[in-house]
Order: structure tokens, then C-alpha cells, then sequence
């Protein structure tokens, strides 16, 4: 994200909310799986890194949470919350 202007940071961070609001599973998505689906947003060749800043900032706007894997706890995935789905429906 560091080669991104803030327009551009804004329009990752909200393909990541509509790929995670289109998998409204408990299980939510890895930083890959999620990375898979951002290409139709423009952004086929995001790093984990950035992927993983988006998320850990969405994260702390109450947009998406993690989800816990008792057993593997590296296999990190996230899930859109309430917040994160009135922010899409009212944008």
C-alpha cells in the first residue's frame, strides 16, 4: 500500500469489504482467498502485506473481525461485522 495514494487505499480497503460481505460465512475468508477475488476489483496482484494492513485497519474500524481457529491459529481469516455491512449499505 505504500505505492498507493489515499483514492487508491480507499478503493482496496472497500474491494476487501465487498469481497468479505460477499462470504457471510463464520468461517470468513483468508488473506488469500481474498486476494483471489480482488482481481475483478482492480487488484489482481495485491501482496499479502498490503492485504493484511487493509485488514488489520478495517479491523480496527469495527469493519471486519478475525476469526478464531482453535486449532490452527496461523490460518487467520476474516469476516465482515454489522458495522462493515451499514458502511457498504449506506455508501
Amino acid at each position: 500500500m505504500a505505492n498507493m495514494n489515499a483514492q487508491q487505499r480507499e478503493v482496496f480497503r472497500l474491494a476487501i469489504l465487498g469481497v468479505v460481505n460477499a462470504n457471510r460465512t463464520r468461517f470468513g475468508l483468508s488473506s488469500e482467498a481474498i486476494g483471489l477475488h480482488l482481481g475483478m476489483f482492480g487488484f489482481a496482484h495485491s501482496s499479502d502485506d498490503d492485504r493484511l494492513d487493509a485488514l488489520d485497519y478495517l479491523q480496527g474500524k469495527a469493519m471486519v473481525e478475525e476469526v478464531t481457529r482453535p486449532v490452527s491459529a496461523e490460518n487467520r481469516a476474516w469476516r465482515i461485522t454489522t458495522t462493515g455491512i451499514a458502511y457498504l449499505d449506506s455508501h
